[in-house]
């Protein structure tokens, strides 16, 4: 593929790596069969479906911690079973149940779309519950199995993670053992040439298979090494008093590199000890030296965390602690995750209440379209709760002609489930309307697994689809959004769309686009409706505050800059190839664009960019154009509208939106 199809892909999802799915798929079709050998249907769609779930969250990027992170999911999904196998055969209890766990579930969005979606799917887990009488057994069995499907898919990440992950990790230890070797360089004799180039192979290692938006730790995974290159350049010019104390310091910095880069079982100690006295000599630094040096050990404690996530997490409670402080402070009654709890508790009770007491047949498919289609999203609320009805629609519709027809249940069921999430995994990256279809028809043969609870019609499915998708839409309209707070999110959504408009004619200076004006038409024309979505919103709310109206001037009016300047770049992008700008000037524009870029922001609040980061990478930019040929006049353009653009972006980013009207 070439780097043009690539920035045109770069907006979609990544495709997950084939083995690491092939992987996960093969331990859920396992031990949903040994659910089936030792317990009930309803324990095997159970432990398939925390696998699943598992399985998901094992593929998503996370800069450590992902096994644990698995486990806890499962312990999660290991609760919802538990729960419900305990108080399904009590109607009333288990509605009040049934609540208060989406109460809860819905403030788990607070903590990130990961987070919300897994609480989603441990509720389905909890709706799904059959009404048989509980029992030691049929609450203990099912529990375990569940928990243990999970702890299988952590397994996995440990033992073999995706490709992706090696070859990131392997790039990274490469490159901080060449630190280390620096370092003891440096130490020994402060003459001994670096060449920083070294770590290109490390850029291009995480260029090829990075996508543009990851969490944002994840980010730039190349410039801490490349960070820390530059602060043992500065370093190597120090001289006086201070020599021997750098250069002890420097020894135990390589101490810690090379724990870094080791995945030895003692590692974290090793980095931990030798991180400690990195700081102790720091802080006895009192020459020139010292704000080098310091900026040294902060990047080396970065370095560190990102290596080991727990570094600074003495107790295993910090990180609870860390997201019941988070959750609290969505407890406002404008709060959009508030909101979304209270939506969703109430919706789905009533789903579950309608599938106990009203004669629905197999109506918990309507508890599972409501969890399915209700998000904390402001921005086309409807069109997307529509989108994802009509998807899931059709993907029952496609596997009831298979479960028509051939009527499958226990291993057959298992088997299709897991077929069909294999392509599922294949077509998330051509939107949510392909991803609910199937999704859903996941979900079909899912449910067939349990012969008992087996042989719904589409009728059933789909009559119980529609009451749950007007539920989910009823329930927006009884409790929408604040105002101010919807007028956040199209603001935010318009700065998004913004920033891909700019960053797609941006890389179209430095890299060829096989399609470059259906590109950025692409990228204008969703930058053009977010427009519109944001004056509508305006609209919408009052304007009685001078302050709001004095921000939605300035908000317009940075905006429209980046406007212009993105068509000024347009109208100026250079006839002549890429390969005629210098190799650092293409780098340090690629760093600008993924500074612009960011990544995705908590639901609860609207997109927004790192103010340092960029104006660094702007700052980098012009330092490097002046490497250029004099006869580069595109580059010189691009020089003074990537300024105007960070210009823009700077005056209005840090000043949010009021937060009343009157």
């Amino acid at each position: 593929m070439t780097t043009g199809s690539r920035v045109v892909e770069a907006l979609k999802p990544p495709t997950p790596d084939i083995g690491a799915v092939a992987r996960g798929l093969i331990a859920v079709l396992a031990m949903s069969l040994l659910a089936l050998a030792v317990g009930s249907g309803a324990a095997a769609v159970w432990a398939a479906g925390a696998g699943i779930v598992c399985a998901s969250i094992a593929l998503q990027d996370s800069p450590g911690g992902r096994v644990q992170l698995v486990a806890i999911v499962a312990l999660q999904m290991g609760a919802a079973v538990f729960l419900g196998s305990l108080t399904s055969a009590y109607t009333v209890a288990f509605v009040i149940v049934v609540a208060v766990w989406c109460l809860g579930a819905g403030m788990q969005w607070a903590l990130g779309n990961n987070a919300g979606l897994v609480a989603a799917a441990g509720t389905a887990l909890l709706v799904i519950a059959p009404t048989d009488v509980p029992s030691a057994t049929s609450v203990a069995l099912p529990t375990l199995l569940t928990i243990a499907a999970g702890f299988v898919q952590a397994a996995l990440v440990a033992v073999w993670p995706p490709q992706r992950w090696r070859t990131q990790s392997d790039a990274l230890a490469w490159a901080y053992r060449s630190l280390a070797a620096d370092a003891r360089r440096i130490a020994a004799d402060r003459d001994s040439p670096l060449e920083a180039a070294q770590l290109t192979w490390l850029r291009d290692a995480f260029a090829d298979t990075q996508a543009t938006r990851r969490p944002a730790a994840y980010h730039g995974g190349h410039r801490l090494p490349e960070r820390l290159m530059g602060a043992l350049l500065a370093l190597r010019g120090s001289s006086g008093d201070e020599r021997d104390r750098i250069s002890h310091m420097l020894n135990d910095a390589a101490v810690a590199l090379d724990a870094i880069a080791e995945n030895k079982h003692n590692a974290r100690r090793e980095a931990e000890h030798a991180l400690v006295r990195v700081d102790t000599a720091v802080m006895a630094l009192k020459g020139p030296e010292g704000p080098a040096a310091q900026r040294f050990s902060k990047q080396l404690q970065e370095a560190a965390e990102f290596r080991f996530p727990d570094l600074l997490q003495p107790d295993v409670m910090n990180p609870l602690r860390a997201a019941m402080t988070e959750v609290r402070k969505h407890l406002t009654r404008t709060s959009p995750i508030l909101r979304h709890a209270v939506r969703l508790s109430v919706a789905v009770a009533l789903a579950v209440a309608a599938d106990r007491f009203a004669p629905i047949a197999h109506g918990h498919w309507i508890a599972l379209t409501v969890l399915f289609v209700l998000r904390p999203e402001t921005a086309h609320t409807y069109t997307r709760c529509v989108g994802r009805v009509g998807g899931a629609a059709g993907g029952i519709v496609l596997a009831s002609l298979v479960t028509t027809i051939w009527q499958p249940t226990g291993v057959i069921a298992a088997m299709l489930t897991v077929a069909c999430l294999a392509i599922t995994f294949w077509v998330v990256r051509f939107g949510y309307l392909a991803t609910s279809a199937g999704v859903a028809a996941a979900v079909v043969f899912l449910l067939e697994i349990d012969t008992a609870a087996a042989g719904a019609t589409v009728e059933d499915r789909l009559f119980s689809v529609v009451i749950g998708g007007g539920l989910a839409v009823v329930a927006h309209v009884v409790l929408p959004d604040h105002a101010l707070t919807r007028l956040r999110q199209r603001a935010g959504e318009l700065l998004k769309t913004e920033i891909d408009y700019a960053a797609t004619v941006v890389r179209a200076f430095v890299h060829e686009l096989d399609h470059p004006a259906d590109a950025m038409s692409a990228a204008w024309q969703r930058a053009f409706r977010a427009r519109a979505a944001f004056e509508a919103a305006s609209g919408a709310a009052r304007m009685d505050s001078r302050e709001l109206r004095r921000w939605l001037r300035s908000y317009r009016a940075a905006l429209n800059a980046v406007t212009s300047a993105c068509t000024t770049l347009e109208r100026s992008l250079p006839t002549q190839s890429p390969t005629t700008l210098t190799p650092d000037f293409i780098t340090a524009v690629d760093d600008y664009v993924e500074a612009l870029r960011g990544a995705p922001p908590n639901p609860a609040l609207p997109w927004t960019v790192d103010v340092a980061a960029l104006t660094a990478a702007e700052k980098n930019v012009r330092d490097r154009a002046g490497s250029l040929p004099g006869d580069i006049g595109a580059g010189r353009v691009l020089v003074s509208e990537i300024a105007t653009i960070t210009r823009s972006l700077v005056g209005i980013v840090p000043n949010r939106e009021p937060t009343s009207a009157g």
